[in-house]
């Protein structure tokens, strides 16, 4: 009997998969999502849907975080190697720039910020545990147990701006500016929490 639940839940997954990689197939080729194209592109039966997603919005968002999810993985075995974890954060956050520059995807992601930043929160655990890396080896002067709190606290604002980001990019604008502008709307943000810090 265990043999066979496992197999029924294995499915189950396998066709929750089906249905989320559907809707991604659907945005890169700038179709509308419904649940008959979801279903039409999944090659599930229509009622299928409602048996893994009360509506359109939670499908989105799994989509958004598996999205997200992958990118951080192939990041991770990308750093397996690299000494810096500094240089990790911010080539991180420009992949997160580069990579859904596309006007599809962009404005996907925009339509979804809730989703989008739900993914964000998912991925704090490897962009904090680079930050508390590079303090604990010390790659910058100065760096410390402060740095990450504040880093932290400004997380939150980090994601909504993100949305001006892929804005940005829609207007035409390379990614490596986008990316720069963002990188000092962080690094601005951060200074003042910073500054509220010491007036407090």
């Amino acid at each position: 009997l265990l043999w066979r639940y496992n197999l029924i839940m294995k499915k189950s997954e396998q066709t929750k998969g089906k249905l989320v990689s559907a809707v991604l197939s659907l945005i890169n080729k700038g179709q509308k999502i419904s649940v008959a194209s979801i279903s039409k592109e999944a090659k599930t039966a229509y009622g299928t849907f409602y048996r893994y997603f009360n509506n359109l919005d939670e499908i989105h968002e799994a989509a958004i975080i598996n999205v997200v999810l992958d990118v951080a993985a192939n990041l991770e075995k990308e750093f397996a190697k690299e000494k810096s974890n500094l240089f990790k954060i911010y080539y991180a956050w420009y992949i997160a720039v580069d990579l859904y520059k596309d006007t599809y995807t962009a404005n996907w992601l925009i339509e979804h910020p809730a989703s989008i930043n739900e993914a964000w929160v998912l991925t704090h655990p490897m962009t904090f545990g680079w930050l508390q890396e590079a303090i604990k080896q010390k790659e910058e002067p100065g760096l410390n147990k402060e740095n990450l709190r504040h880093f932290k606290m400004a997380s939150s604002y980090m994601h909504w701006t993100y949305q001006n980001a892929l804005r940005e990019l829609l207007r035409g604008r390379k990614s490596i500016h986008v990316y720069l502008d963002l990188m000092n709307s962080i690094n601005l943000s951060i200074s003042l929490i910073n500054s509220i810090h010491l007036i407090n």
